[in-house]
């Protein structure tokens, strides 16, 4: 499973994390997006930039919660005190769930620091190892850098088998700012900051009621610095000009790509988050690193006071790399047939301007092939696209289309070619103009035109849409026709249905006359 997930209901392809990841392990392609889990070097940069949340990490807050269950040993970052406002009540907290002994990482990270100087003094120049984002982007993409890193176990590995040693095989769990530290797999569980904060926000904890409690020692000396720009080497004691710090996946790979070749001794403090793990992608970001430094100094000062105690136990720190990086080879040919397919046959045409997140248009062809992006992703080979499907639907319109501009027609689509044969449309452009303001159509030919127009500020140019309307006027006048038919149909109908009435009127007039006249005769005779 990746440790990197994305959601694809909620993925709205804008591609802001493919442009933001440093080394491409991510593929959008039929619809779908996913993490390439064998070139992903966890860094979590995409989890953080994703605007819709779409990018998500692994969380193992149900792990820790079956965890509790039983006695757990647990490690915490250094800049666990930077990240909390009262964390020596949250480590009372973690006592309360069971927690046997809460330590300090830094108590690996001394030992840690001690086999950097060796490393240094016997081996020469010697990258550090603490980053595991480090370490993994040599193994899965600069292999060659691999007999440069230092051979020595994280301080979070090396802490863990501390722990173990001192207080037997209990569960290991690490609390710390950062993402990839899961994917080492040397502890039991790794829990972000992030996570921590969900659990007691879950849970609605309220550590005001838990009171302060400090790690237990043995405690480190300088370690506690660790986390910060330049840390590892205010542990392990470097000559000045002898030291560097190099932050940010970007630097890295520049270092990577053009290692020192000279023969004097650097010992290269490498991490993948611009100001040390103080900038972890799980570490909060609402308060500068300036103040989380202070704290870490605060909380050191305070810490100094205890007795440090002494490590008794020294744990194998060795450490192996292996090469990760997949051999993929792709055909120049067909990178030459993609990129002519997306109309960029000629060189000119490679804007190389990174807007689908690949750093060329080379890199974008061969990820095609690969099946991890799609041809779409390329705005200027979707604006061709549009162009050329505008320009189609322009042109194959049943309407007529002209472009005039300075008095002269500039563009005229194949209707519009169709209704001015002659190519005498230019004698009726004032007449066409004349038509749309009055709201009158216009008669060209038998045909009867009814006309819309607009500028084009840009082009300053005037463009005008004949509609051909002689069919619906037809339709009009047939329509006009048969209403007049049918009321003079209703008036002759109406004259013979009166006469009718007259008539029928006329001949029961007659009849009740004679009946009264027969009638006054009869009574005449009776009475007589």
């Amino acid at each position: 499973m990746s440790l990197i997930v994305s959601s694809e209901a909620e993925c709205l392809y804008c591609y802001k994390c493919l442009r933001n990841c440093p080394v491409k392990a991510i593929s959008f392609s039929a619809g779908k997006t996913w993490v390439i889990e064998e070139e992903c070097i966890h860094c979590a940069r995409c989890v953080s930039i994703c605007p819709q949340k779409a990018k998500k990490y692994t969380k193992n807050i149900e792990d820790f919660k079956r965890m509790r269950k039983n006695p757990f040993l647990v490690s915490i970052a250094p800049s666990f005190f930077a990240h909390y406002d009262e964390p020596y009540r949250v480590i009372s907290l973690l006592k309360s769930w069971g927690a046997k002994i809460v330590q300090e990482t830094a108590v690996g990270a001394e030992l840690v620091s001690e086999e950097y100087s060796r490393f240094f003094r016997e081996q020469g120049t010697i990258i550090t190892t603490a980053c595991p984002v480090v370490v993994e982007l040599a193994e899965k993409h600069y292999p060659s850098m691999l007999p440069h890193l230092a051979h020595v176990d994280s301080p979070m590995t090396a802490h863990a088998k501390i722990l173990k040693r001192l207080y037997g095989d209990l569960p290991v769990v690490f609390i710390g700012p950062c993402v990839a530290k899961k994917a080492e797999g040397t502890v039991d569980v790794a829990l972000t900051f992030e996570e921590l904060d969900a659990l007691i926000a879950e849970e609605n904890v309220d550590l005001s009621h838990f009171e302060e409690r400090f790690p237990e020692g043995p405690y480190p000396s300088y370690a506690r610095m660790y986390p910060t720009s330049g840390g590892i080497n205010y542990t392990v004691r470097v000559d000045f000009d002898a030291h560097i710090v190099v932050e940010g996946v970007e630097n890295l790979i520049e270092l990577f790509e053009n290692f020192p070749s000279h023969e004097q001794k650097i010992f290269i403090e490498a991490s993948a988050c611009h100001g040390g793990c103080l900038n972890g992608p799980a570490i909060r970001k609402d308060i500068s690193i300036v103040e989380k430094r202070l704290r870490i100094v605060r909380h050191a000062k305070r810490m100094s006071q205890l007795d440090r105690g002494s490590i008794d136990v020294q744990p194998n720190l060795d450490r192996n790399f292996s090469v990760k990086k997949r051999s993929i080879h792709v055909d120049e040919l067909k990178i030459e047939e993609v990129l002519e397919q997306m109309g960029k046959a000629d060189q000119k045409k490679r804007l190389n301007c990174g807007a689908c997140g690949y750093d060329s248009c080379k890199g974008k062809a061969i990820a095609v092939l690969l099946g991890r992006a799609e041809k779409e992703m390329c705005i200027t080979y979707l604006v061709d696209r549009l162009k050329a499907a505008t320009h189609r639907i322009v042109e194959e319109s049943p309407n007529a289309i002209l472009m005039v501009k300075d008095g002269t027609i500039v563009y005229r689509n194949k209707s519009a070619s169709n209704i001015f044969r002659n190519g005498a449309e230019e004698k009726f452009v004032q007449e066409l103009r004349e038509s749309f303001f009055k709201g009158q159509p216009v008669q060209i030919g038998s045909n009867l035109y009814y006309v819309k127009f607009f500028i084009l500020p840009e082009e300053k140019a005037d463009v005008y849409l004949l509609i051909d309307v002689t069919k619906e006027r037809e339709q009009e006048e047939t329509l006009r026709r048969i209403k007049k038919e049918t009321l003079q149909k209703m008036e002759e109908m109406l004259s013979k249905q009166m006469r009718v009435v007259q008539e029928v009127a006329g001949l029961l007039g007659e009849t009740v006359a004679e009946i009264k006249a027969s009638f006054v005769e009869l009574r005449r005779s009776l009475e007589e």
